[in-house]
C-alpha cells in the first residue's frame, strides 16, 4: 500500500521583478534584482536593448546567496546573452551550463549580472527580468 506524503505548500503569489536600466556599465558584476526566501525563480530574460558593438563583450546572468557559492552563468551563459544581437534572451538548460529555475530555500539572495565590454566601441544597454513565486 502507498504511503501518502502530499505537500500542503501552495502559493498564488507569482511575482516578476526587473532590475534598472543598465547603461554602458563598467565591467564588473551587480546584483540587480533580490530574491526572497522560498522563492522559486521560474524564469529569467535578459533584454538587449541597444546591442553592443565590435569587440568581444560577455554578458551573464547568474546568482548569488541562498548559503551556496555565486554562480555568474548560472542562469544565462554569454552564448545566450549574444550581447551584439538585440532582442530579449530567455534561460534556458542548454546542457550543464546553464538552468532555468532555482529554488531559494536556505537563504535570501540575488539575481546577478556580469558584464565585460571586451573591446566594444560601442556599448550597449540592457535590463534583466526575473519571474518567481513564493512557496510557503
Amino acid at each position: 500500500m502507498a504511503t501518502e506524503r502530499f505537500g500542503h505548500r501552495f502559493s498564488d503569489r507569482y511575482m516578476m521583478a526587473a532590475s534598472r536600466l543598465m547603461v554602458a556599465p563598467d565591467d564588473d558584476t551587480y546584483f540587480v534584482i533580490q530574491i526572497p526566501r522560498y522563492a522559486l525563480v521560474t524564469d529569467v530574460m535578459l533584454n538587449i536593448r541597444t546591442a553592443y558593438i565590435g569587440g568581444a563583450p560577455s554578458i551573464t546572468v547568474g546568482f548569488a546567496g541562498n548559503g551556496e557559492t555565486a554562480n555568474t552563468a548560472y542562469f544565462i551563459t554569454n552564448d545566450i546573452a549574444e550581447p551584439t544581437v538585440a532582442g530579449i534572451k530567455n534561460s534556458i538548460k542548454d546542457t550543464i551550463a546553464s538552468n532555468r529555475s532555482k529554488y531559494f530555500s536556505d537563504g535570501s539572495g540575488s539575481i546577478t549580472v556580469t558584464v565585460a565590454a571586451g573591446g566594444a566601441t560601442t556599448e550597449g544597454t540592457f535590463e534583466v527580468f526575473a519571474q518567481y513565486v513564493l512557496i510557503s
